[in-house]
């Protein structure tokens, strides 16, 4: 990752850290690759202590993707260096640093939307790195793509504030650049419909927008994304909604579509299916209107 260029940054780092890790993730799994196959090929370029293809709980089928932890941080960074892009099975990898420490550090987040799907975690953090993040991340998709937005992470309020001053509007590559605190669609729970509350099944109006509850505590966005990518069409977001005040999930997150027709499908597909080995529950979101 590319160093600040930012003297002043420079001289005031952000309070938090980022600890290296040895654990990658591995996305864009053939379905029929076992954990056995994936550790006899991550062994050819380091020292692998575990590998683990994660998979549905209720079918078992794979999830097309894996979590590879090496002896080192440094022998993961290699690894990640040699493999991504390479070809396994027929499928080119996706290899990169595992993020699940990242996602529990909190901080204050901004959302920075309409990237360039070029756009890189360097390039993210050449544009942010005056402001002393302590993370950068472009989301992507399971194969690697770019979701088209990233998220930036810092260690105080008033530094995410001051990012999103100088920032929003921003034109970056011929592209007006979305910054903004990440408070995903809404950041309240939806009251349930009276239908609901008198036991009388209600006529849902479909709207662009999921609304999945009964999320294990450990969920991540990208669990969501990843499960709700299985349903034919990749989601324009996915969110797992926390307190503000200590980072910690609601149970129950927000799920993104192009049109309501695939938010439709997606809703058929997965409602009462596994995620985390609980069984999730999805519905339209009610806060959401389709026009």
């Amino acid at each position: 990752m590319a160093a600040y260029s930012d003297e002043a940054a420079a001289e005031q780092p952000s309070s938090i850290q980022v600890p290296s890790t040895a654990t990658l993730f591995v996305g864009n799994l053939a379905w029929s690759t076992t954990s056995d196959d994936l550790r006899d090929y991550c062994a050819t370029v380091g020292n692998v202590v575990s590998v683990d293809v994660q998979s549905h709980a209720d079918t078992g089928r794979s999830k097309g993707w894996a979590l590879v932890t090496y002896s080192t941080a440094e022998e993961a960074a290699y690894a990640t260096a040699q493999l991504h892009g390479h070809d396994f099975n027929d499928r080119p990898l996706n290899v990169r640093a595992d993020r699940s420490n990242v996602e529990q550090m909190g901080g204050t987040l901004v959302f920075v939307g309409n990237l360039p799907w070029s756009t890189t975690n360097e390039q993210l953090l050449e544009l942010f790195g005056q402001f002393t993040p302590f993370d950068v991340n472009v989301k992507t998709t399971m194969n690697g793509r770019s979701r088209g937005f990233g998220i930036v992470r810092f260690d105080t309020a008033e530094r995410a504030e001051v990012a999103i001053d100088s920032m929003q509007g921003f034109v970056f590559e011929g592209r007006t650049l979305d910054v903004r605190i990440d408070r995903p669609l809404t950041d309240r729970r939806p009251k349930r419909p009276a239908a609901e509350e008198s036991g009388v099944e209600e006529v849902q109006e479909p709207t662009n927008t999921l609304f999945v509850t009964n999320l294990d505590w450990k969920s991540t966005d990208d669990n969501l994304f990843q499960h709700f990518s299985q349903a034919g069409s990749t989601p324009t977001s996915a969110a797992v909604q926390k307190n503000e005040a200590n980072g910690r999930s609601k149970g129950w997150g927000l799920v993104m579509y192009e049109t309501p027709e695939e938010a439709q499908s997606a809703m058929l597909q997965l409602n009462n299916t596994d995620l985390d080995s609980r069984k999730i529950r999805v519905r339209f979101d009610k806060n959401i209107s389709s026009s």
